[in-house]
């Protein structure tokens, strides 16, 4: 058995200040400052390697952030974050098993949450097991928020109303579109994604002339796409996460496939998506809800606009909104745990303290307004549509968010033969 988990951890990271960073920590028998013990089951490889990333990058942010203004302060003192990362390699079920590591093991104080909504499922039921509140930023597909779970929480809209707004999009376009073809990835978030754009098709008057739920592990995109493309449709929309997006936006290219509008349910608004296709995304719509250009901001990370000034100095691209919706869940946690005293180590009390403190809790973030609903979901927020116009996302619905006002839509896309 101890074999086995040696070959599970790639990486145990220690987030801690600088040498000269004013600790005023209290201190353990061995005379170093005691600390918030955080622990990350994360999909460092496999196929949400990269999804995942981006999590890792605000984690590391947040702790390197709070340890350099003296960690979290707790009834005057300041506590160091030291976070431990295990690799769950994309696996539901090896990402439930290093929650339980975690908690029994490692004895962390927090839980930190990893990407996706399939990982989230198998992870949540050991978290609520062990009563510890675990906040997702990229965890949105309905079922996750009918179990009548207590400590799970997330940022992101559920999943249908996630991807409302990359749909009713449509509705802005001239000539509106009359027939369309929906597709998806075999897992959790992609089949809800898929459905979800189905079911507001039909609500906008669009047609369906092929839907289809591919599998996870598609090495035939082209043949795929091949399908779509004899349909006919004037749109098309794609349930999937990064990896998938890459391989269909190829595929299309690669068969001639040029449908007048191209929505995802994620992916474009991962950095490596602009890098891969330059000027030949333009136009590619996403689900999304967040822009940095949004007139929201915290104590931890500053303003939207500051937050993703950050991501694009220390990692050299500009901050996604899963990043964003990852940070706000961190500031909604760090804010309870400051507000209700709680003093490290934190025992099963106080952690069903601090999952109280977040159902009752409404936190203004760099995210927007953090507060979240019973069932663990945040009170809904817009569900935007962002779209790739000269290289940069500009929201293109709705018309209005926070005091941002949209662009205008571009359709019908340029055929690949004149882009």
């Amino acid at each position: 058995m101890r074999t086995r988990w040696l070959a599970t951890v790639v990486l145990i990271a220690v987030a801690m200040a600088s040498p000269g960073a004013p600790w005023i920590g209290a201190e353990r028998a061995d005379g170093q400052p005691k600390e918030f013990k955080v622990g990350v089951a994360l999909s460092l490889s496999g196929i949400f390697s990269k999804d995942a990333g981006l999590f890792k990058e605000v984690y590391d942010l947040w702790a390197d952030t709070v340890n350099k203004a003296g960690g979290i302060k707790v009834k005057g003192t300041g506590y160091p974050i030291r976070i431990t990362y295990y690799d769950d390699e994309s696996s539901p079920q090896k990402s439930a098993q290093l929650i339980e590591r975690l908690a029994t093991a490692d004895k962390v104080d927090l839980i930190l949450a990893g990407f996706g909504s399939s990982i989230a499922f198998a992870a949540t039921a050991v978290a609520e097991k062990y009563k510890y509140p675990y906040i997702s930023g990229a965890a949105s597909a309905n079922p996750l928020f009918e179990r009548n779970y207590k400590y799970f929480f997330a940022t992101l809209n559920k999943t249908f109303d996630e991807v409302e707004g990359a749909a009713k999009v449509f509705t802005l376009a001239q000539p509106k579109p009359t027939k369309a073809a929906v597709i998806g990835s075999d897992h959790l978030f992609g089949k809800l994604a898929a459905e979800g754009f189905k079911k507001f098709m039909g609500e906008i008057g669009v047609d369906l002339v092929h839907f289809e739920i591919f599998p996870l592990d598609l090495q035939d995109y082209n043949s795929l796409l091949l399908k779509v493309k004899r349909a006919n449709p004037d749109v098309l929309l794609v349930g999937g996460l990064f990896n998938h997006a890459l391989r269909v936006m190829k595929a299309t290219k690669e068969v001639d496939f040029s449908p007048k509008g191209l929505a995802f349910s994620y992916g474009p608004t991962v950095p490596d998506f602009l890098k891969e296709f330059g000027k030949d995304a333009d136009g590619v719509i996403a689900a999304s809800e967040w822009l940095p250009s949004f007139p929201f901001k915290d104590p931890i990370f500053g303003s939207a606009a500051q937050f993703n000034d950050t991501i694009q100095q220390k990692f050299g691209h500009p901050a996604d909104y899963v990043q964003a919706a990852a940070a706000g869940g961190l500031v909604a946690q760090q804010t309870a745990i400051e507000k209700l005293g709680l003093q490290p180590p934190l025992d099963e009390k106080a952690r069903e303290a601090l999952m109280e403190q977040l159902h009752k809790q409404d936190v203004a973030t760099l995210y927007g307004q953090v507060k979240f609903g019973a069932d663990g979901a945040i009170v809904q927020k817009p569900p935007i549509a962002v779209q790739i116009q000269n290289g940069k996302f500009a929201m293109v619905y709705p018309r209005e968010v926070g005091g941002a006002q949209a662009a205008k839509l571009l359709y019908p896309l340029a055929p690949w033969r004149s882009r």
